[in-house]
C-alpha cells in the first residue's frame, strides 16, 4: 500500500510549499541586501525630531518671554490700582500712570483706563480712551470681576489690541478695575517676524488672534483654537495650509490664558534627504509586497488549519470540563431529590395542600429531568414528542416560580392565549421557560438593588406567528454588560457572582433539540429572549385509530 507521501497531491502540495519557502528565501536575502538604505529613513527621522525638539524648545522661550513681560505689565498696573483712592479717584496714581503710558519708554503706549464695577469708564491716559459702550459684558471683564485676578485677553472679540486688566478691590470687593493697552504687532516680543520659514501666533482660548497683525489664512480658518487645544494635550503636529504642509508647536503662556504657536515649513530642510530616500523605499517596497504575498497564502492556510484545530481542541476541554462538573452537581441533586420525593409522598393530597403537594412534585420531576439533562449535556438528548398546551405549560412555570424569594418583589406580567397546542418535550421546555424567567426575575430584582429600577417587572407573552409559535420573556434589568451578547449563551459563562454559567446554554439547546430556536435582544431598559418553536397541532387520537383501521 502507497504511502502518503506517495499521493500526488500530497508530492504537489509539497512542491509547491518549496518554492515557495526558497522565493521566500531569496526576496529576504534582497531586503538583508538593501537593509543599509533604511538608515536614509532613520536619518530623517533623527533630522525631524531634531528640528521639531528645536521648535519646541524655541515656542517654550518665547512663551516664557512673553509671560515675563506680561507679568511684569500685571505687577505695574497692580502697583498703580494700589494708590486708587476709595472712590476712584487718580490722587497718587496719576504720576506712576503717565510714566506707563509714555510715548517713548512707556509700557502701555496706547493708554490707561480705570473702569468702575459697572463698567463706567472714570479716568483714563489718553482722556476718554474707551468713552463708548459700556465694557459689562465683554469677557475679560467678567472673569476679572468674577475671579478677582488680573487677566490678559483680546479687548473685543477680534481685537489685535491687548488689554492686561487689574481688579481695584477695597475691603474685599471689587469696586473696578485698572486696564492697560497694547499693540499687539508693536507691543510685545515677537511680534517681529522670527526668521523666513517660522510664523509666530498668540491667540487666547476663543481663536482671537493677536500676533502677527496680518495671520496666515490656515490660522483663521474655523476649528484652529481647537486643534490648539489638542496641541497643547499631545504636542505637536502638522496643519494643512492649503499650499502644503507645517509643523507647528503650542505652548500656553505662563499666567495667562493664551496659548503661543510656532509654525514652520520644515520641507525645505527635509526635501534633499527625503528625495534620495523615496527612490530607496520604492525598491524595498517591491520586495516587501512579493516576501508578503508569497508567505502570506501559505500561512494563510497554516492559519485557518490552526485556528480550527484550536477550536476542536477547547470544545472538547470545554466539554470535559462540563461533564466532570455536571456529574458532581447532579449527582448531588439527586440524592437531595430522592429524599423530597419519599416525603412528599408520605403528604396527603387534601383540598387544602393539594395545590402545594402537586406544585412540590411538579419542581422535583423538574430538579430531576435537570440533574438528567447536566449528566447528558455532552450528548445528544432523547427528545420525547408528546401533545402539549403551550399557555397551560407557561402557566405552570410562573405558578411554580411563586415560591422564589424574588416572587415578591417583582410584577410578573403573563400575556396568554387561551390555547395554543403543539407537539414537543413538556419537561425540556418546562426547563428552559423556568430558566428564562427565573433569570429575569433574578436579574431584576438585582437591578433594584442596585438603584438602577425602582419597580422590577418580568414580562411573559405567547403567541402563534404563522407555522412558529413565540414565546417572549421581557425584564427591565438594564440588560448584560456591553459586548458580553456573544458570550451569553457559552458554557460556565455568567455575570452573576453565584452563577454557574449553564442556564442559557441548556435553554437554548433545548430549544434546539425541539427544532426550535433561541434569540437575544435588548430593548430599552432591559432584555429580550424570544423563543421560536414550530407550532405543530397534536393529531387527534381517534383520527389516528381510524387511519390505522
Amino acid at each position: 500500500m502507497a504511502g502518503p507521501s506517495s499521493h500526488p497531491e500530497f508530492l504537489r502540495a509539497e512542491r509547491q510549499f518549496t518554492r515557495s519557502v526558497l522565493a521566500g528565501i531569496v526576496l529576504l536575502g534582497l531586503v538583508a541586501v538593501a537593509g543599509p538604505l533604511l538608515s536614509y529613513r532613520s536619518d530623517v527621522h533623527e533630522v525631524r525630531g531634531q528640528f521639531r525638539a528645536r521648535i519646541a524648545r524655541e515656542s517654550r522661550v518665547y512663551a516664557e518671554a512673553l509671560g515675563l513681560h506680561l507679568k511684569l505689565l500685571k505687577s505695574e498696573l497692580a502697583r498703580v490700582a494700589a494708590g486708587v483712592g476709595p472712590d476712584l479717584q487718580e490722587e497718587k496714581a496719576t504720576e506712576d500712570m503717565q510714566d506707563l503710558t509714555a510715548p517713548e519708554a512707556g509700557l502701555f503706549r496706547q493708554g490707561i483706563v480705570l473702569v468702575d464695577a459697572a463698567g463706567r469708564p472714570r479716568w483714563s491716559e489718553p482722556h476718554e480712551l474707551l468713552a463708548g459702550p459700556a465694557l459689562l459684558e465683554r469677557p475679560w471683564f467678567q472673569r476679572v470681576l468674577a475671579q478677582q485676578a488680573p487677566t490678559v485677553d483680546a479687548l473685543a472679540p477680534g481685537s489685535s489690541t491687548f488689554v492686561v486688566a487689574v481688579p481695584v478691590v477695597r475691603k474685599g470687593r471689587t469696586v473696578g478695575m485698572l486696564a492697560g493697552l497694547l499693540d499687539a504687532g508693536a507691543d510685545l516680543p515677537g511680534a517681529r517676524p522670527t526668521s523666513e520659514h517660522l510664523t509666530l501666533l498668540v491667540l487666547n482660548r476663543n481663536g482671537d488672534l493677536f500676533l502677527p497683525s496680518a495671520p496666515p489664512a490656515w490660522s483663521t480658518a474655523p476649528g484652529f483654537a481647537s486643534m490648539v487645544e489638542e496641541m497643547l494635550a499631545q504636542g505637536g503636529r502638522e496643519l494643512e495650509t492649503g499650499h502644503g504642509q507645517v509643523f507647528a508647536w503650542a505652548t500656553p503662556v505662563p499666567g495667562t490664558e493664551l496659548r503661543l504657536v510656532l509654525a514652520t515649513d520644515e520641507t525645505s530642510t527635509l526635501a534633499a534627504i527625503r528625495s534620495r530616500l523615496l527612490a530607496q523605499l520604492l525598491v524595498l517596497a517591491v520586495l516587501q509586497v512579493g516576501t508578503l504575498l508569497l508567505f502570506g497564502l501559505h500561512w494563510r492556510r497554516v492559519y485557518r488549519l490552526f485556528l480550527e484545530m484550536e477550536r476542536r481542541a477547547a470544545e472538547k476541554e470545554t466539554m470535559a470540563a462540563l461533564g466532570s462538573a455536571a456529574g458532581l452537581i447532579a449527582h448531588e441533586v439527586k440524592n437531595s431529590l430522592n429524599g423530597l420525593k419519599v416525603a412528599t409522598g408520605m403528604l396527603s393530597q387534601t383540598e387544602e395542600q393539594g395545590l402545594a403537594v402537586r406544585t412540590l412534585r411538579g419542581q422535583i420531576d423538574r430538579l430531576a429531568h435537570l440533574a438528567t439533562s447536566l449528566l447528558h449535556f455532552g450528548k445528544p438528548a432523547r427528545v420525547q414528542c408528546l401533545p402539549m398546551d403551550l399557555p397551560h405549560l407557561v402557566r405552570e412555570v410562573l405558578e411554580g416560580l411563586r415560591v422564589l424569594p424574588e416572587a415578591e418583589e417583582v410584577r410578573v406580567e403573563a400575556h396568554l392565549p387561551e390555547e395554543l397546542l403543539l407537539t414537543g418535550d413538556p419537561l425540556l421546555l418546562a426547563t428552559a421557560l423556568d430558566n428564562l424567567v427565573r433569570n429575569a426575575m433574578e436579574a431584576a430584582v438585582a437591578a433594584k438593588d442596585l438603584g438602577k429600577v425602582d419597580s422590577p417587572e418580568v414580562r411573559v407573552s405567547v403567541r402563534q406567528e404563522g407555522d412558529k409559535a413565540v414565546v417572549e420573556v421581557e425584564d427591565n434589568a438594564g440588560g448584560p454588560p456591553p459586548g458580553f451578547e456573544d458570550r451569553l449563551f457559552e458554557p460556565f459563562v455568567t455575570t452573576k457572582s453565584k452563577g454557574v454559567g449553564l442556564g442559557l446554554s441548556m435553554t437554548r439547546r433545548a430549544v434546539e433539540q425541539q427544532g426550535g430556536r433561541l434569540t437575544f435582544e435588548r430593548i430599552p431598559g432591559g432584555s429580550r429572549f424570544t423563543l421560536h418553536l414550530p407550532a405543530q397541532p397534536p393529531r387527534n387520537v381517534h383520527d389516528s385509530q381510524e387511519q390505522t383501521a
